[in-house]
């Protein structure tokens, strides 16, 4: 999963994404949360989780390929 945007006619602006995210992904502006490096997201879903309604928007899909692991 990585977080594809903010759900605005949802958000409520309570910041409670930007508290959690260990990554930074999102930041505040003029009292606005937006998500500003979605290339940062490593997929925890935790601001899927602490949002209390449900305006984080997740894909299903990780932003970067894993990298192929050697079997030597």
């Amino acid at each position: 999963m990585s977080i594809k945007g903010i759900d605005k006619t949802l958000c409520v602006n309570c910041g409670q994404c930007y508290d959690i995210c260990p990554n930074d992904v999102f930041a505040i502006a003029e009292g606005k949360v937006f998500v500003k490096y979605p290339e940062d997201c490593q997929s925890c879903a935790l601001c899927l989780l602490v949002c209390p309604r449900e305006a984080c928007k997740i894909d299903n899909m990780r932003p970067t390929a894993l990298p192929a692991r050697s079997r030597t």
